[in-house]
């Protein structure tokens, strides 16, 4: 679902072989990260998207320049090229939620070619990303047709409701590729992820004053007013610790938290 944390989760796993990398090459590229590009039927706009990551795309040097009409340069080979000396390993794409599987299917052949020239991983992420990736797959792919023929050479004396049947068992395998789902946190006294995420955040607030244990404490609250939704959590966290900073408190209290509105809920303070 939205607001569960997955673009984060995404960057974190991006964030995280970039260090790995880091740590032994400063002159690699190992991590691209793009989103869907605002056409994708295109072709060249995803590698447009894939340019503009790498600087390789111009911006315009003015408005005038940017009202112009301009038709998208194929930078195909440059950006094969930078990410095959820069040793790119993984792209990471955002907002997959965007796309049709009829749209998708295209570009699922150019990634695979990634994959195949240059060693490239890619992680695909947003709401119903695994639908999305199984339809166009089957679609590009005509993966049933391939495996009628399969199957029609395997069992040569096989009758058509034979052949019906083997390639339905194989069609409810959904996908070889690894899926990792994201759902909104849930809550338990013990430590379990929810409390995990809090001393996560606390860890990384920077103030002079701050409390121990300043969010486990209203772990419950907290809970109760984000659902276990990642996106509303860091909204309302980060919202009272500038609230606590703005006011001079460099804390972050119950009243801060109480404060601050988050999402869709609560139009009006509840009362």
């Amino acid at each position: 679902p939205a607001g569960t944390g997955k673009t984060y989760l995404l960057r974190l796993i991006g964030r995280e072989l970039q260090r790995r990398v880091e740590k032994h090459l400063s002159d690699r590229i190992p991590v691209v990260h793009i989103t869907v590009p605002h056409d994708p039927e295109n072709k060249l706009n995803w590698i447009w998207e894939i340019a503009s990551f790498l600087a390789l795309a111009p911006e315009p040097k003015s408005e005038a320049e940017a009202r112009q009409l301009r038709r998208i340069p194929d930078l195909s080979l440059p950006v094969h090229t930078v990410m095959e000396r820069k040793q790119t390993r993984l792209l990471l794409v955002d907002d997959i939620q965007r796309v049709s599987p009829s749209q998708l299917g295209p570009i699922l052949h150019y990634f695979d070619y990634l994959r195949t020239r240059l060693g490239i991983t890619t992680i695909f992420c947003g709401t119903g990303a695994t639908d999305i990736v199984h339809a166009a797959r089957k679609g590009c792919d005509r993966r049933d047709d391939a495996l009628w023929t399969a199957h029609q050479r395997l069992q040569p004396g096989a009758t058509t409701a034979d052949l019906k049947a083997a390639v339905a068992k194989e069609q409810k395998v959904r996908s070889l590729l690894p899926v990792t789902w994201v759902d909104p946190l849930p809550y338990s006294d013990d430590q379990g992820p929810f409390l995990a995420v809090l001393k996560g955040f606390e860890k990384n607030l920077r103030m002079r004053k701050l409390s121990k244990d300043v969010l486990t404490r209203h772990a419950q609250y907290l809970h109760d007013r984000t659902g276990g939704y990642f996106l509303y959590l860091s909204q309302l966290i980060c919202g009272a610790a500038v609230a606590a900073i703005l006011d001079g408190t460099e804390d972050v209290t119950l009243e801060h938290l109480q404060a601050i509105r988050i999402g869709r809920e609560e139009i009006l303070p509840s009362r």
